[in-house]
């Protein structure tokens, strides 16, 4: 029986795998963990859909999507989504997803940053971890009936090809080390690049290692450079909290003391959508305010009691859990945080990669955010990614051919032993430092060649398993592209912003593309959707 092979147990691992049980196909969903404890479930502002209205519609939606990233990403890619949106919206609610109701018990909607009109579907500040309780639900009847075969505790080692053409792959369980093989295409979603820098808001169990063994095999990834930085996070012991977008949704106010007085900075120089603006705007303001001593404050101090209660329950609990500190009558304390990372595994408009029976989808896709992503649509994209992928998957009616695996997994190295977690934070040092908020030539070059220079000196943990010692060799590897990208883009443009180049340049309006030929990395420009897959 052939099974379609899903990486990644989220929201867009679980939506292709809705997909495909629908429509009678096997997949078997591998994970790190349960569904119940992956990124996804983080997720708290909601998801974007844009019905039919005097003020809305899909087509303003797409617009302010591809306003927000720059105009960067495949503009039919991105009406299609804002198409579909409503649909989605409406399914969920069907499956029995418990949307914040309206006076008319119908999903409410409420105003997010980078768009003109409310159109955010939530679920107060719990929106991932609502939509993943549907999510596994509506899986979890599959799974009773054997279309979906769920593997948890495995993680992804290698894939298993024939030339350009996918065959299957490898896992390696978490905790036995035994070895486990699939035949079949294979759907990615395995998430971001969190655990490459740490200090992020997301998981740093996302660690990056399927995208960065793809990148390492040979599979495209574009739009590396672009590194979302939310604006409210507040820095913890290895990691930064999220205070959500949803608080300034709801009319909370960022500012910062001028001679001793609150200067709402956003309100005074952005007054159409002030707080509200898109989310690089919103991080570049409080960096140079940052560059200046000053600290940054949110204040939810004036806002309705209800609204605090209700719809923003979870930051007071976050906040008076991890912060000691009650937002209804002190401000919150922030800073910019890495969020979310806009590039990934190249795909085309059906997600397919540029590797034959190769799918990717959710936020380790390149797909629809451009150079910036609006909130509210991550998890819109990794919902109708998922659903793409699925169908592409199932359209692609080639045969796999039968390849066995002949790679040997060694647990021990000859030679010189190294440090494994040495390397990986000496990686995300490298990274964190280069890759900031705004950059420039000298410190992107000089971190390339650091990190070239720990390529060329790297050794083997062998206290060490083998996946974590191929990680930070595939990590390390993906790092430099990601620099290439940033170097080669001599402009500033959404979430990239360059101090040597600090103008918007037409010349650039196309996405980084990297590539490795098993020798060396290199990059080029191409339009969206350019590419050919295979």
């Amino acid at each position: 029986m052939e099974e379609i092979i899903i990486i990644g147990a989220g929201a867009a691992g679980l939506c292709a795998a809705w997909e495909l049980a629908k429509n009678h196909v096997h997949s078997v969903l591998v994970s790190d963990m349960p569904s119940e404890r992956v990124q996804s479930n983080m997720a708290e502002g909601g998801i974007n859909a844009a019905f039919l209205s005097n003020t809305d519609s899909p087509e303003l939606h797409a617009e302010e999507t591809l306003r927000a990233g720059r105009y960067l990403a495949d503009a039919q890619a991105v009406h299609d989504l804002a198409e579909n949106a409503p649909n989605i919206i409406e399914q969920l609610f069907s499956a029995g997803m418990s949307f914040s109701l309206n006076s008319d018990g119908k999903p409410d909607v409420r105003a997010f940053g980078g768009q003109s009109v409310k159109r955010t579907f939530y679920v107060a500040s719990n929106t991932g971890k609502q939509l993943m309780h549907t999510l596994i639900d509506q899986v979890r009847r599959y799974e009773c009936t054997g279309l979906v075969r769920r593997m948890t505790g495995y993680l992804f080692l290698r894939l298993l090809r024939k030339e350009e053409q996918v065959c299957g792959c490898v896992f390696v369980h978490a905790n036995t080390g035994k070895e486990i093989t699939f035949h079949g295409k294979v759907i990615v979603a395995s998430g971001g690049l969190n655990g490459m820098f740490g200090n992020a808001t997301g998981s740093v169990r996302n660690t990056g290692a399927v995208s960065a063994s793809l990148f390492a095999d040979g599979v495209a990834f574009a739009n590396g450079e672009f590194i979302q930085y939310h604006p409210t996070t507040v820095p913890m012991h290895g990691k930064h909290l999220l205070i959500t977008e949803a608080v300034r949704g709801e009319g909370g106010r960022l500012f910062a003391l001028q001679d001793g007085k609150p200067s709402y900075f956003m309100e005074e120089k952005y007054p159409e959508l002030g707080n509200l603006m898109p989310r690089d705007v919103i991080a570049r303001e409080e960096w140079m305010l940052l560059q200046q001593g000053k600290q940054i404050w949110l204040d939810m101090r004036h806002l309705d009691k209800n609204i605090q209660q209700t719809k923003l329950r979870g930051v007071l609990n976050d906040c008076s859990q991890f912060l000691s500190l009650d937002p209804t009558k002190k401000p919150i304390p922030v800073v910019p945080g890495i969020h979310y990372f806009m590039g990934g595994i190249w795909v085309d408009r059906q997600h397919r990669t540029t590797m034959r029976g190769l799918y990717a989808s959710g936020e380790c896709a390149c797909q629809y955010h451009g150079a910036n992503r609006l909130g509210g649509n991550s998890l819109l994209g990794a919902i109708y990614g998922g659903t793409i992928a699925a169908q592409s998957a199932m359209a692609d009616s080639f045969k796999i051919p039968q390849v066995e695996d002949t790679h040997i997994s060694k647990s021990v190295h000859a030679g010189k032993d190294g440090c494994y977690v040495d390397g990986i934070l000496n990686l995300r040092h490298v990274l964190q430092h280069s890759l900031g908020i705004v950059r420039e030539e000298r410190t992107l070059q000089a971190a390339l060649a650091e990190l070239q220079n720990l390529q060329e000196q790297m050794t083997y943990d062998a206290s060490a398993s083998v996946y974590e010692n191929q990680m930070l060799q595939n990590c390390n590897l993906l790092g430099q592209a990601l620099l290439m990208s940033a170097d080669a883009r001599k402009e500033s443009r959404g979430a990239h912003n360059r101090s040597d180049f600090p103008e918007e340049n037409s010349d650039y309006q196309k996405q980084t593309v990297a590539r490795f030929d098993g020798k060396v990395i290199n990059i080029t420009f191409e339009s969206a959707g350019e590419t050919n897959a295979h």
